[in-house]
């Protein structure tokens, strides 16, 4: 297992593409921290959101942080199939089920350092730009451990679910596609036919885990806390966590059974 994990560490930082992901991931991650939310529209969120000014962010930081994780998890097992390497990676394993679960591991860690970093990176640029435009940080209602931890569940999940594509898949191109497909379009217009039940689905389900939280003026408690998702955080964690359970369940049986291109 050590030697799976090493060489599946090898293909993560010896590829140029994870560089260039991942820096275009920070890039956008600054601009929009440090400019969009901190400098340009930082007194102004600060005067609607309050003390939810820094925790506000954690869905579009969630995103940003997610997609490209995602992609860089999606080209890690892609390229071996486009390149046709998957045939010497399996050989040289005692296990199928070693090499998948290597890539795993290989991915979650990525991913993990990924998202800390740039929840932290992200929270600090907000602050600066929020005083470079002259703004005042209110008290803010944030718990650090709890704002890393949706993230990290939000952006894990998201990882896992590519990766979980191109298994079942095997193609890159394709596999790509419906990474950005399923999310976003095929979800929209399901929950036209679902409706309410539309929460359950799998990525609208893992995105209530990052749901912004948000003020509402109640009759006795004039602010009160709450998320903008219609499913509590446990149960849109454990509605996603069923997803993939069943999903790599099926594909690593299809990982064990099929021939190797």
């Amino acid at each position: 297992m050590i030697s799976a994990l090493r060489a599946e560490f090898r293909k993560l930082l010896t590829v140029r593409s994870t560089y260039f992901v991942t820096l275009f991931a920070f890039v956008l991650l600054v601009f929009m921290s440090l400019y969009v939310e901190g400098y340009k529209n930082g007194r102004e969120n600060v005067a609607v959101g309050g003390s939810l000014y820094l925790a506000g962010s954690i869905t579009q930081h969630s995103g940003i942080l997610a997609i490209f994780g995602a992609i860089v998890a999606l080209l890690l097992l892609a390229h071996e199939y486009r390149y046709s390497t998957i045939m010497y990676t399996l050989t040289s394993a005692r296990s199928r089920s070693k090499v998948l679960l290597a890539k795993m591991l290989v991915v979650f860690s990525y991913v993990f350092v990924l998202t800390v970093v740039g929840a932290l990176v992200g929270l600090w640029l907000m602050t600066v730009g929020l005083h470079w435009a002259g703004g005042t940080m209110l008290q803010q209602n944030i718990s650090i451990v709890t704002y890393i931890g949706k993230m990290l569940f939000y952006t894990e999940g998201y990882a896992l679910a590519a990766l979980l594509i191109v298994a079942l898949i095997r193609n890159q191109v394709a596999a790509i596609v419906v990474l950005f497909f399923e999310p976003g379009t095929f979800e929209a217009l399901m929950s036209l036919l679902l409706k309410s039940k539309s929460v359950y689905m799998p990525f609208m389900s893992l995105a209530q885990v990052v749901a912004a939280p948000v003020k509402e003026i109640g009759r006795n408690r004039p602010t009160i806390l709450s998320d903008t998702g219609t499913l509590s955080v446990e149960k849109a964690m454990l509605v996603f966590g069923i997803y993939l359970v069943v999903g790599w369940t099926i594909a690593w049986l299809l990982f064990l059974k099929r021939d190797a291109n």
